[in-house]
């Protein structure tokens, strides 16, 4: 009978630091692994008017774990005074683990940014690393990328943005962006300087493309045909365009076409 209530003892205190283990995980733990003792904050736009009530919690956070000595360490990247002026604000920004913290201190206050949860129009991306990049390091954002040197942002995780119908511009300059990770399922389209049409701008900075403009792209029709006979590539036929005056039934003569598949 003891050894029955010894084995269930055991059991139980098992499980108990196998939950705790699993909360730590769910919450981002952090305490004891120097491979997570800070973790970057990026707020932005996804098209529409930030969530400003969202930006001032991030803030109001901030500084309380600064206050607790939870965070010791506050970078702010972006914006930046001589930085390029952002219209759709935002932070980007990395808090590093205090000193002093006391056990579960920084966890807890990764957790409480985990659980904003702004509105519509704007993403919030959370991810732990292992120290901030100082200021300077050429890792942060709004870098210079692009230009007539090809410049490319010195962080995977980033894409260079030249700004809206910029990028058709021989050597457009743009700034190192963070590659959004969740974005809305808000449908708002906007073309993309790769020609492909995305559901809304976030969507377009989370593949890395800058956008041409608002709206889905147009796809442009070759002409064919007419009096100059303009033939059409392979694989494509040409054909009576039907949005024009000239009909070949009609009795239209050296009508012009569209080439088609």
């Amino acid at each position: 009978m003891k050894k029955l209530t010894h084995a269930f003892l055991l059991g139980a205190v098992l499980l108990g630091s196998i939950a705790v283990i699993a909360q730590q995980r769910e919450a981002g733990g952090t305490t004891g692994d120097p491979a997570n003792r800070a973790v970057n904050i990026n707020l932005g736009s996804t098209g529409g008017a930030l969530d400003n009530s969202a930006l001032m919690t991030i803030r109001r956070q901030v500084g309380k774990a600064i206050s607790s000595e939870a965070v010791d360490t506050f970078i702010v990247y972006s914006p930046k005074i001589g930085g390029s002026v952002q219209v759709e604000g935002g932070l980007n920004a990395c808090a590093e683990e205090g000193f002093s913290a006391k056990p579960n201190q920084f966890r807890e206050f990764v957790h409480k940014l985990r659980e904003i949860r702004p509105r519509t129009g704007t993403f919030l991306n959370i991810e732990l690393t292992g120290q901030c990049k100082p200021v300077g390091s050429g890792a942060g954002e709004e870098n210079v990328c692009g230009g007539i040197a090809g410049k490319r942002c010195p962080d995977e995780k980033q894409y260079c943005d030249f700004g809206v119908g910029q990028c058709k511009i021989a050597d457009a300059q743009g700034t190192c962006k963070t590659k959004p990770r969740n974005c809305t399922r808000e449908f708002r389209p906007v073309c993309g300087c790769d020609g492909k049409t995305y559901g809304n701008a976030c969507t377009a900075a989370a593949a890395g493309v800058s956008i041409v403009h608002q709206g889905e792209c147009k796809t442009e029709q070759q002409a064919c045909g007419g009096i100059a006979a303009i033939p059409c590539p392979k694989g494509k036929t040409c054909v009576d365009d039907p949005s024009d005056d000239c009909d070949p039934k009609q009795g239209g003569a050296d009508c012009s076409g569209i080439c088609v598949k």
